[in-house]
């Protein structure tokens, strides 16, 4: 089996030279006789690696589990599970619907610092009067003075939501109005 490696690996090496310089390759002017052997050769060398593979056990390819998708967080899907939770009818969650009107609250000082481009002090003292916008019931919702619109009153008590989900709503539409520069 070594002088068959000998000759195989002399083989390629006259083969790379006689691909590197063109004078190898006229050197070695192989005849029809010398390329029907390699032919031969090359059909046989085939012929006994398919001889091997038919005597070996065959198995299937066990692909495993499929990897799970690991589920990806939604920007924005907990502070809509708050909002749904506090601008429910429940009585209770006082303290987080509070947390998320000063969170609207800020939001809207900040949107209106940038709008009119005044003071943080003005914008606040804007946001506390209702005058930050044309909405009664976005006013009303940040607004230290002044009560919901009676539409919204009778809206809210018709249709089994909450005033703070109409304000809240209507805040954050405002906000939305400001930004795309569509607002008051």
């Amino acid at each position: 089996m070594r002088p068959l490696v000998v000759a195989g690996v002399a083989a390629v090496a006259v083969g790379f030279l006689a691909a590197l310089d063109r004078g190898v390759a006229a050197a070695v002017s192989p005849t029809s006789t010398v390329v029907t052997l390699i032919g031969v050769l090359g059909v046989v060398q085939g012929v006994r690696y398919a001889n091997a593979r038919r005597d070996r056990r065959r198995l299937p390819a066990d692909p495993g589990e499929p990897e799970r998708r690991a589920p990806a967080a939604v920007p924005g899907a907990a502070l809509d599970e708050r909002i749904a939770r506090v601008a429910g009818t429940d009585p209770g969650g006082y303290r987080d619907r509070r947390d998320l009107r000063n969170r609207v609250r800020e939001a809207v000082v900040d949107v209106v610092t940038r709008d009119r481009n005044c003071s943080r002090e003005a914008a606040e003292a804007a946001v506390d009067d209702g005058t930050w916008t044309d909405d009664p019931v976005a006013a009303a919702f940040l607004g230290a003075r002044g009560g919901y619109p009676v539409r919204v009153r009778l809206s809210a008590a018709v249709r089994g939501r909450s005033r703070y989900w109409y304000g809240l709503r209507a805040a954050i539409d405002e906000v939305d109005r400001t930004e795309s520069g569509g607002g008051a």
